[in-house]
């Protein structure tokens, strides 16, 4: 029995169209967490955000100032990602996945917007401080 080229194309033709089809299927469950992920990485960026706007360029460091505004999905975003609270406010809290699929780069794009306006509110916050005095003389 002698198999041709062309049976040999169509036979990988389809089995690489059944497995892309099956893989799409297969992955869509993680495809959708991701998606649930960067919504809730977005939610605590933006609260994030908002509070320091309130506060001067301050940043919580504590998630128990972001609880104060009892948002369910903010809750629940804080309870599924995992947060690095820095130790004073005027630096940026370190958002991370938790382990859970993200979007390619979400979190880098997040991370580095929350970095920028902590970097922009401390040259602000120093470009407004007294400047050292000098004695003046007579």
């Amino acid at each position: 029995m002698q198999v041709s080229g062309r049976s040999i194309v169509f036979f990988v033709v389809i089995v690489g169209a059944v497995s892309f089809i099956a893989g799409w299927f297969i992955t869509k469950d993680v495809r959708d967490l991701a998606r649930q992920t960067d919504v809730q990485i977005e939610l605590v960026a933006k609260s994030l955000q908002n509070y320091a706007a309130v506060h001067q360029g301050v940043y919580p460091t504590a998630p128990d100032a972001l609880r104060a505004e009892h948002d369910p999905s903010l809750e629940r975003a804080l309870s599924v990602l995992q947060i690095r609270w820095p130790p004073t406010g005027d630096l940026a809290p370190v958002l991370e996945a938790n382990g859970r699929p993200s979007g390619l780069g979400t979190l880098d794009r997040v991370n580095a917007s929350l970095r920028k306006t902590s970097l922009r509110e401390v040259a602000r916050n120093a470009s407004n401080a007294p400047s050292p005095t000098t004695p003046s003389t007579p």
